[in-house]
Formats: C-alpha cells, structure tokens, sequence
C-alpha cells in the first residue's frame, strides 16, 4: 500500500513537471512566433497653397490605379508650379521623380527626376514647374515618388488642376478661421450669419453637429474643451465658385474622471463670390478615444465610451460572457467570467501616436466571436503600419484568446481607393460557420475558404437591384441571368449552411428580388406580356404578385391587388414601401399611384450586453455599454496580444476587371454609394451636396457648381411637320448640334429606340439617362452646353437655358422659343412623368 501511494505520488510530481516544462517550452515557443506590429516608416508628404500646408499625402508602396484617388486636389501655383514639404521621420531618400498623368491614369502627359530641392535632418523641401502640356480648368494627377534606402519606391498621389482664379486660398482661410472662432464665443459670434439653425439640428448630442444646430452646439456647449493640435486642412473638391473641404485635429476635455481626447473632423462645403464667401453645409464630428486604462470609464456594469459620432459596433458571443466592439479604428475584447480587456487591433498606440498612425482610412468588421473570447475580424483599407503598410486591402485576422495572439489569415490587396473598398464591405463581409469569408468586389461575390486560403466566385457583375443581403448578412439572394428584367429563376443562399434555394418565377414569368425582413427573402413576380418597354428603351417591370419566404421554403405571406401592380420596394426600419403602379388608358403604359406598406412585427432580441445612448448635463448624448456583471476596475486585467509569425504568404490576389460601367458618389463621408445606373448615383449626390464620377475618374455631376443663368444660343426653334413628330425634331436639333446629320423619324419607324439612336450616333460621347433626377440635377449638362431631352409620352421638348427662375424650351409644337417658370416646369415634368435623356463627351 505505501508503496502504491509513493508510485502515485512520483507519477503526481512527474506529471506536474512536465507540465512546467511543456508550458515553459510553449511559453518560450510562443515568445519567439510572435512580434510586436513594425512601426510606421513611409515618408508623408504635405502640399504647399498659397504659402499654407495642406492636403498631407500617404504613401503607397504599390501604386493604386489613379483614376480611382481623389483624396486631394492641389491647384498649382504661379507658372504652373508645385511646392511641397516632405517629412522624411528618419528614412533616406535617394531619389526623387514625378508623373504628371490624365485624370484616368491612360496618358502620360510629363515624367522626370526632380533635383536640386533643400535638405535638412527631418525635411525636404521641393519646388518644381509642370510642363506647357496641361490645359486650364482641367484635372490631371500627379505621382510623387519617392526611391528610399534598400530600393523601396513609395507612390504619393494627388489631382492637380491650373485655376488662379479659384480662390482656393481665400476658401481654405474661411474655414481656418471658422474653425478657430468656434473656441471663443465672444469671437464666434461673427459665425451666426452663416448658420441656418432649425429644427433639423440636433442639439442634444456633440457627436455631431451641423449648420442647423444652435449656436451652443457650434461653439462646444459647456465643455471645457481645448484644442491639442492645429488642423490638418485637405481640399476634396475645388470649382470655380465652390470647394469642399475637410479640417482634422485633436482636442481634450476635462471632466471629473479626468482627461479625455477626441478625434475631430470639420467638413465645408464653400461658395466663393466677389462680395461674400457663403457656407452651404458645416457638419463636426467628435469622438471620444477610448482610454482603456482609465478605471473612470468603468462605472458599476457599464463601460464607458463617451461622445461618439456614430453607432459603436457591438458583436457578442452567444452566452454573451464575451463581447468585441470597435472605437475609433481600434478592435477590443471583453471577457466577462476572465475580467480581462483586450485591444486586439490598432495602429496607434502610446509608442506610436504620430500623423501616420492616427490616419483613420480604415474599418474593422467584427466577424465573430465565441464564449471564450477568440475573435475573427477583418481590417480593410489603407494600412497605416504593419507587414502592409502603404497598402489598400483586406486582412483578416483570428485572435486566439487563450495564447493572447493575433494571427493573419489571409490579406487580398485591392487596387482601387480605400473610400471605394469601405463602401463595398459594408455590403458584404461575414463569415460563416464553416469559415468560409464572403465578400463583394467590384459586382462580384466571393466565399473565401480561410482554411484552404482558396475561393470560388459564387455570383458575377451583378448590379444594384439583381442582388440583395440580409441585414446580418447570413442571406444572400441574386438573379440567374444578366437582364436585370427577365430573370426567370432567384438562387437563396444560407452563408453559414450553404445550402442554396432555386426559386422559380414560373412558366411566362420574370422575378426580381426586392429585399429582406430579418432572414425572410421578399420578391416579385410578373407577367412576361406585362412588361412595359417605351420609346426610349427603359423598361418597366410590373410585378402582380410579391411574395415573403423563409430560407426552407416556406411562404410566409402574399401581397396582391386586381389591377395594381408593384413596380419596386425598399426597407425602412421595420417597413416595406410597395411603390405602385395601374395600367394607362392604352392598356399597355403604367401610371404611378399611391404606395402601399407590409409591416414586419417581429421585434430583433436584444443581446445579454447592450449599448445605451443615456443623456448627461455636461457632455449631453454618450454612448456607454451595459454588461452583464459589475466590472471590478481594479481587478481588470488589460492586454496587448502580439502578432504571430508565420511562414510563407498568405496574401491572395483577386482580378478586379468587370464589364459594367460604375458610378461613384463622393461627398463629405467619402464615396457614399456605387450603383451602374447614373440617375441614381445623380439623385444620392443631389441630396448629399456630393459628385458622381465614372470608373474613368471623369466628373459626371457635381452638385452647386453651375453658372446663375446659360442658354445654347447655337440651337434654335425646330417645328414639327407631317412627317416628323417632336421626338424625332428633338433628336435631330441635338445631333445637328454635335454636327450629325440623320433623319431620326425613319430610324424610329424602323423599330429603333431612342436610347439606341443616340448611342449609335453619338458614338464619342457617354449617353446618360436620367430618369428620376430632379429639373435641378439635370440643368448641371444644360450649364455645360448640353441640352437634356425631355420625353413625355410621345411629346419631347429640348431644355437648353435656364436663369433663377426661368427654363428655355425647344418646344417643336411652338413657333418660337419658350420659357416656363422653374418651378411650374418641374410640376409639369413631374405630372408627365418625364424622361430625361442627356450625354458627355468623351475626353480626348
């Protein structure tokens, strides 16, 4: 017996000394795989206007398709010249050159190698002139590159445009002074005449903060604020008259848990005249850093974030003993049962707070996270730091709570801007159960095998409208067929199954999809001889039924009315807008009528951990999070995991080419929407003060930026005769002025459209059809020297003029020139559901 016990108790010691030793060789084995994220190393480089800094420039180590940067615009200085001022933070530059290039990137205007600029330990200072090459008021890009030590070359891009007679320093000064005003209430009282407070403010809340909001808000309340650093001006836009531009920095607040910093950003939008400079819109964003060390932020159960600008994504696991959630481009985990915080990912930190660091050109996407605290995230963007860095891409990332690493488990690099890759995944990104990482590139949708590091493209150039996701993003649904209205079948898929659902629309039917209640798929269908195309090639698509169904089948509910036909839908909180439709009096055509709703009663779980929006005295809205136990401060561990080291490469390369023509809308929050039809990438700016721009780079709309009045003196009356109807008067007067010369009523009696009259014959201009754009949107072409068809049944007339109050018709049914009030014009458009057809030409 005692020698049993000896024997177990030899087993008991040896048992635990391995353990020591296998920990102290893991432990040993861990400290070696994994590193801390290398530092920042690229050199920024800052514009020099009119004597002032501005419009700071990130490197890229490899070189983005420029048609697609707009970050900055530079107008050149005197004699076409170019000064700027290069912080080198410790790098040697060895050689300096520069690419002077058409705003798509195809045409080399000028390249050379700069010399003879000034050197100090921590700068250079250049200066140089662009060839007689570029024209005036028009945009080129400039490529600065720099050849470092160890042969790195590192791309600096920016839009270059020779107007000295845009103000641009005058407008940027505006703003300086704006902004600085807003500090001293004394001297921001100089700032009402440029507010247009109203009941469209929001004052209850500095996250943000607008034109409308009261002068309290503009000038920070009772905060004790104080501004840390000047502000870093970029100019995103620059016209004639207007300009938009953006101010960053930092400020502080003192309260009674301390100091608190902010990041700021300042957006205005100008309009310059001889007597005045005008505000048109003036938003501020703050938001609070979240200092995790800070035992003031942690109060009972709740963790507290501050002002914030925006919702702080919150994603929980399924007990919800742990939760992820993100604050100012940084990822932090919180594990309830441990007492431990986590700041997974973050390019800044105390070591590394500098202007390369705090550049917040990225996004982080919570994947998933388990009751143990492993979390899978996605980092997308520009890379300020890291194995990436000066790179656009995808990196996603699994952190392993137990080890405390982060692990890389696959980086796609993208060759477009970062503004253009944000608004792509925040249609797509998620991962499923299996890991399997789906995403959506440029009309395409991938699923990303994580384990494999291999991928399969599931869906192709699909446009707005042929596809819809779920508000979780675990549904997808998408058209069979290229024809966005003669898609006869739907394929459903469960992204965390994969399981796929084929929906048939029926013998002589089409079927589009229109949306998602929860998980529940929403679609239409209609009859094939219903479907209505007019004269001018746009089709309508008249659904006589709409049905919901769940991901087994299953319909839930069916929505029709004898007679009235739905003609699209779109999601509003808890609602379905059905817009609507009846047949004409010719039994063929369509009216619009009234819309219809479906309410969707299931009310969303509310998870174990919360975020609240309470309502303070000092520092009015603040986002705080609700946990499910009090946070012992005290006793809360935090941690930094390490980066592990693997070996070989994980990057995976992704064609980005695609046969459809996109639309990018830029405006104060970036590019805010892509679509391939241009009315509604029109209709988005108009309503967001923005622009449109082609896949070209080209300037297709831009909002504001239009004379007071114009007219095309060239194009005079053209009646209609007996054998030519007002349409074709009106497509022959607009090719006459292109100076083309066809008998466009033969072409329509020979079955053409319009639409395919004018792209054939037009051939070096881009048709654009701007059906649903506003009369306001579409006088931007006529201020341009273009006329704009307006089609109203088997009517057309020709708007070629405008002034504040008056529009100047080609009416073929006159005999002379006509105007008509603005306003009673838009009525009239609106009551004859006009179509308005227009075009660009294509830059040489």
């Amino acid at each position: 017996m005692k020698k049993t016990i000896i024997r177990i108790c030899v087993i008991i010691i040896v048992f635990f000394a391995s353990l020591v030793v296998i920990s102290n060789f893991m432990n040993k084995g861990n400290t070696d795989m994994t590193e801390e994220m290398s530092a920042a190393s690229l050199p920024l480089i800052y514009m020099n206007i009119g004597g002032e800094r501005m419009n700071c420039l990130r490197g890229y180590t490899l070189q983005p398709d420029v048609s697609y940067e707009r970050e900055t615009i530079s107008p050149l200085g005197e004699g076409r010249s170019v000064s700027c001022e290069i912080e080198k933070f410790g790098r040697k530059i060895e050689r300096i050159s520069f690419e002077v290039r058409s705003v798509d990137g195809k045409r080399l205007i000028e390249e050379g190698e700069l010399s003879g600029y000034t050197e100090t330990e921590d700068t250079v200072a250049l200066e140089f002139k662009i060839k007689d090459l570029i024209d005036e008021y028009t945009e080129y890009n400039l490529t600065l590159i720099l050849e470092l030590e160890d042969e790195q070359k590192v791309y600096y891009n920016t839009r270059i445009i020779m107007a000295e007679d845009y103000h641009t320093l005058e407008k940027v000064t505006f703003a300086r002074e704006f902004s600085g005003k807003t500090f001293d209430k004394e001297e921001a009282q100089d700032l009402v005449k440029y507010l247009e407070s109203n009941a469209q403010g929001d004052n209850s809340t500095f996250g943000v903060v607008t034109i409308h909001s009261s002068f309290n808000q503009i000038t920070w309340g009772g905060l004790n604020v104080t501004q840390e650093t000047e502000p870093d001006f970029y100019i995103r836009e620059l016209a004639e008259q207007t300009a938009s531009i953006e101010g960053e920095y930092l400020v502080s607040v003192r309260g009674l848990t301390g100091i608190h910093y902010y990041r700021v950003k300042e957006f205005y939008r100008l309009r310059y005249t001889v007597d005045r400079i005008y505000l048109l819109n003036f938003e501020r964003t703050m938001t609070q850093i979240f200092d995790a060390g800070n035992e003031g932020n942690y109060v009972g159960n709740k963790i507290m974030l501050g002002i914030q600008s925006e919702d702080t994504e919150l994603v929980e696991s399924d007990g919800g003993n742990t939760f992820a959630f993100v604050n100012d481009g940084r990822l932090y985990m919180y594990h309830a049962s441990e007492s431990k915080l986590a700041v997974l990912y973050s390019f800044y930190d105390e070591q590394n707070a500098d202007a390369r660091t705090l550049y917040d050109a990225h996004g982080i996407k919570i994947l998933s996270i388990d009751e143990t605290g492993n979390v899978c995230f996605a980092v997308y963007g520009y890379m300020n730091r890291g194995h990436h860095e000066g790179q656009v891409g995808i990196a996603v990332y699994y952190y392993n709570s137990m080890l405390n690493t982060v692990e890389e488990e696959v980086y796609i690099p993208y060759g477009k801007s970062h503004a253009i890759l944000e608004t792509e995944m925040k249609q797509l990104s998620y991962v499923s159960k299996s890991n399997i990482y789906y995403f959506i590139l440029n009309g395409d949708i991938y699923a990303l095998s994580l384990d494999s590091r291999s991928y399969e493209v599931i869906a192709q150039n699909l446009e707005e409208g042929q596809f819809q996701i779920s508000a979780d993003q675990s549904m997808l649904v998408w058209q069979e067929g290229e024809d966005l209205d003669s898609s006869t079948k739907l394929v459903l898929m469960n992204l965390n199954t994969q399981a796929r659902t084929t929906i048939e629309a029926g013998n002589g039917n089409y079927v589009k999809p229109l949306g998602f209640m929860g998980n529940d798929l929403i679609y239409g269908i209609a009859h094939r001889e219903d479907l209505y195309t007019d004269n001018t090639g746009i089709t309508t698509f008249p659904m006589y039924m709409v049905k919901i169904q769940d991901e087994s089948g299953n319909i839930l509910k069916e929505y029709s009315n004898e007679g009235i036909y739905v003609t699209g839908g779109s999601i509003v909180e808890n609602q379905l807008i059905l817009k609507r439709a009846v047949k004409n009096e010719d039994g063929i055509s369509y009216l619009e009528t009234t819309d219809d709703q479906i309410l969707n009663n299931i009310e969303p779980e509310e998870g174990v951990n919360v975020l609240e929006k309470p309502v303070t005295e000092m520092y009015e809205t603040i986002q705080q999070i609700a946990v499910k136990d009090v946070i012992q401060a005290k006793k809360l561990k935090l941690l930094t995991p390490k980066e592990v080291i693997f070996e070989g490469v994980r990057t995976l390369d992704i064609s980005e080419d695609t046969d459809i023509a996109r639309y990018y809308v830029y405006a104060k929050d970036g590019v805010i929407g892509i679509y391939s039809k241009v009315s509604a990438a029109i209709t988005l700016a108009d309503s967001n003060a923005g622009v449109v721009v082609d896949d070209h780079g080209r300037y297709i709309w831009i909002r504001g930026n239009r004379s007071t009045r114009n007219q095309i003196m060239s194009i005079r009356v053209q009646q209609v005769s007996e054998d030519r109807g007002s349409i074709a008067v009106c497509l022959d007067t607009m090719l006459a002025y292109e100076g083309i010369s066809r008998n466009c009523q033969y072409l329509m009696d020979e079955g053409q459209h319009i639409l395919s009259i004018l792209e054939e014959n037009l051939e070096d201009a881009q048709i654009l059809d701007l059906s649903g754009c506003s009369l306001d949107a579409i006088l931007y072409y006529v201020n341009r020297d273009i006329p704009v068809l307006a089609l109203m049944g088997d009517e057309a007339v020709l708007i070629i003029g405008y002034n504040d109050s008056q529009i100047v018709l080609m009416d073929p049914n006159a005999e002379a020139l006509c105007k008509k009030n603005i306003t009673e014009a838009a009525a009239w458009f609106t009551e004859n559901q006009a179509v308005f057809l227009s075009y660009l030409k294509n830059e040489s």
